[in-house]
């Protein structure tokens, strides 16, 4: 491998960690924005019941305006 191509593969990596990072940023920014809607700790047994629970009272809250996300969150809450 010749200089520039490592250099190439170094800037590559940091743009890649740069696109990730704006990428995650952006899902925080999001997760906050729509509340939290809940979070998922490991830490509980219990708290995928809860977390299931939750995502079926957003489905029906979500129904009217939206079955599709409904539908969704159905979908999600059954796995």
């Amino acid at each position: 491998m010749s200089t520039a191509t490592i250099t190439q593969a170094q800037g590559l990596r940091q743009q890649i960690a740069e696109t990730l990072g704006k990428i995650r940023a952006f899902a925080i920014e999001m997760y906050q924005a729509h509340g939290g809607w809940f979070v998922h700790d490991a830490g509980q047994p219990a708290s995928v019941a809860v977390a299931r629970r939750q995502m079926m009272a957003l489905a029906v809250d979500a129904e009217q305006h939206s079955p599709a996300l409904s539908a969704e969150l159905r979908n999600f809450a059954s796995k």
